[in-house]
């Protein structure tokens, strides 16, 4: 008998939340801290997301965050410890292929540049010894359970034992009993030397060496060693009945201490050793693990030795719990053996007549529920347990889950039903992160609608404030200013050129020269022509003489203004680009509607891997009812032959008690 699996799971998963926790230090790019070290700061804010996402539990977000990482250039600054956090996620998430390809390769690359100085093109990574250790021994861990035995063979050898043991004293115990079951299943890996130096390592306390130590007894049965067998066990048995486990093992020391009396017994009887088994199978608890197996082997024992009520009794006792496992329906059938044995067919026909009811009624239910089988009414006898809306899962990924129908306890033991179950499982959650992507891209639709609304408004808003700038009459003034000033400077209009002071002297010149025109000419008007001649040719010299500074400062305004202008143009240009289109929005929506198509792409994917999963999942149900359903018609055929078989010896006996009366 290996370990619960359900046991490795949870004692891998915290072993490993251990182990990255403890290496958290050289994760962040610094060696182990003690008490009065404080931690160094992440060299990639990327990986303090990563680890954050995975001490959350969000196995898939941390995953996401580590591929966008290498897409971009990879993490800087940790050297190869995001890799061994990656496998760790793997393992966590269920992917232990890929988890076990990704160790293998780092191994791989670390010994490579460790031993190869030389080449400068191959990887410098340099891994701790503990480290190593660590990753060794989890790769073979999931080469075992892969049942990959020479891979995880070769991988936990790797393992530098006295390292190992100093710092993970509660591993330790654990690779030396998978060492110790490699070795049992081939001769290739080892020998019984090897078997036993790994048996003295782990000593005879504690959990590990009780699980080798039974192992080890299933192995000599197989070889045929029975009497071996009763030897171990016993000193099992013994080991276990002194030893005081820790609070968190106490059930599971009970169960094995449970299995392993229940084993006992059951060689005993083969050997017919019936009062040896009853001393055993009496002890244990009525409410334990295995307390229906042994009720009934009880019976089976109590049969042996000749007291049928005491085995009556027990199949009494056992009919009254809910007959839900497979191998139970043979009780019905065995109460009514036990009174035929007890010579009292009467009754023994009543208990065959009502064992051949059951049978029909088990019989006509599993049919039914052939035919109802869905993925609803299957789910609705699973109890999973939840964070939240979360589902529960192990250190592989397998959702934690318990049968509210115990009818498929059996079927949900089984690693490939276990398997399929938890691929359903994430297939769900995919599906659910793909609606989720749906309608953010939905919103996302809704935001450029709005958006576009929006810049329609705007640009309604522009286009009126652009009419009423009157932008063409601003051109056609800056056109007939240029046309002016050229043909000035090409006439050499000195008057044109002229500033305002000067614009308003000519005026005032003028209209003396006016004024003077209107009085007779005489002697006191002579005086004042006389002086606005001197006056006017005082300022046709002066206008003559500040033509070229005039000339240059309207120049120089005339070019301000074409560069305000070609501003203003290009600006109103812009801004009727803007209105007329906008590519910035186009491009959004590209994208959205790519998006669109690459997610429903995907959800058809999803859609079709969940269709392959559902028919795997229920196809190993069906086996399972088909199974039962042909064990009661074997003992609906028993039942009814031995009813059949009752009746006839009654009815024979009715005739020759007649007879003898007459």
């Amino acid at each position: 008998m290996t370990r619960p699996v359900a046991l490795i799971a949870r004692v891998f998963h915290s072993g490993l939340a251990v182990r990255l926790a403890a290496a958290a230090a050289f994760m962040l790019g610094a060696p182990a801290l003690t008490a009065d070290d404080a931690p160094e700061r992440a060299g990639d804010p990327v990986y303090g997301w990563v680890l954050y996402n995975y001490y959350q539990g969000d196995a898939f977000d941390a995953l996401t965050l580590l591929d966008v990482a290498r897409e971009r250039g990879g993490i800087v600054g940790h050297g190869a410890y995001p890799e061994l956090v990656e496998g760790g996620l793997m393992l966590s998430y269920g992917m232990t292929r890929e988890a076990s390809d990704l160790f293998t390769r780092l191994l791989e690359e670390t010994n490579t540049a460790e031993n190869d100085e030389t080449d400068s093109k191959k990887p410098r990574v340099s891994l701790t010894p503990d480290v190593r250790s660590q990753a060794w021994f989890y790769l073979g861990k999931v080469f075992y359970l892969e049942g990959e035995q020479g891979p995880a063979f070769e991988s936990l050898q790797r393992v530098d034992a006295d390292v190992f043991e100093e710092s993970d004293s509660e591993l330790y115990p654990e690779w030396l009993y998978l060492r110790a079951r490699l070795a049992m299943k081939s001769d290739a890996f080892g020998d019984n030397a090897l078997v036993e130096s790994l048996r003295q390592q782990l000593g005879k306390s504690g959990l590990w060496a009780h699980y080798l130590g039974y192992n080890l007894a299933m192995g000599e049965i197989a070889a045929g060693d029975v009497t071996g067998a009763q030897q171990s066990l016993n000193t099992l048995i013994a080991d276990m009945e002194d030893e005081d486990p820790k609070e968190d093992l106490v059930a599971e020391h009970r169960a094995l201490l449970d299995k392993s009396r229940l084993s006992l017994a059951r060689l005993y009887l083969r050997d017919s050793r019936f009062d040896d088994a009853l001393a055993l199978l009496g002890a244990m608890p009525l409410d334990g693990v295995f307390s229906d197996r042994a009720l009934f082997d009880y019976a089976v024992a109590a049969a042996g030795q000749g007291r049928m009520q005491r085995a009556l009794d027990a199949l009494d006792a056992l009919s009254q719990r809910t007959l839900f496992l497979a191998w139970r329906e043979q009780v019905p059938y065995a109460r009514g053996y036990v009174l035929e044995q007890m010579n009292q067919p009467r009754r023994a026909l009543n208990a065959f007549t009502q064992a051949a009811e059951h049978y029909e009624n088990r019989g006509e239910e599993l049919i039914i529920a052939r035919r109802a089988l869905t993925e609803e009414n299957l789910m609705a006898r699973l109890s999973f347990l939840r964070d939240s809306d979360d589902i529960i899962t192990d250190a592989y990924g397998r959702p934690r889950v318990t049968p509210a129908d115990f009818g498929l306890s059996e079927v949900l033991a089984t690693e490939a039903f276990q398997q399929a179950l938890g691929e359903l499982n994430e297939l769900y959650r995919m599906q659910a992160l793909l609606a989720q992507r749906e309608e953010q891209l939905s919103t996302f639709e809704a935001m450029l609608e709005t958006r576009k609304i929006q810049r329609e408004r705007r640009s309604r808003e522009a286009r009126y404030e652009l009419e009423r700038q009157q932008a063409d009459d601003w051109v056609d003034a800056q056109n007939s200013f240029r046309t002016d000033i050229e043909s000035a400077l090409a006439r050499e209009d000195a008057e044109f050129f002229m500033t305002t002071e000067q614009k308003d002297l000519k005026a005032r010149l003028t209209k003396v020269a006016a004024t003077l025109a209107q009085l007779p000419v005489d002697q006191n008007t002579a005086r004042q022509r006389a002086s606005y001649e001197r006056m006017q040719a005082y300022f046709d010299w002066t206008v003559a003489n500040d033509y070229g500074v005039n000339r240059w400062e309207a120049q120089k305004q005339l070019r301000e203004l074409n560069r305000e202008m070609e501003q203003f143009r290009n600006q109103r240009a812009a801004i009727e680009a803007l209105i007329s289109g906008d590519a910035e929005h186009d491009e959004l929506a590209r994208r959205r509607i790519r998006k669109a198509t690459e997610l429903q792409e995907l959800k058809a994917q999803v859609q079709g891997a969940l269709q392959q999963a559902r028919g795997i999942l229920m196809s190993r149900l069906d086996e399972a009812l088909e199974q039962q359903s042909s064990e009661l018609r074997r003992y609906l055929v028993a039942s009814r032959h031995a009813q059949a078989r009752l009746a006839d010896q009654l009815f024979r006996e009715g005739q020759s008690a007649e007879a003898a009366n007459d």
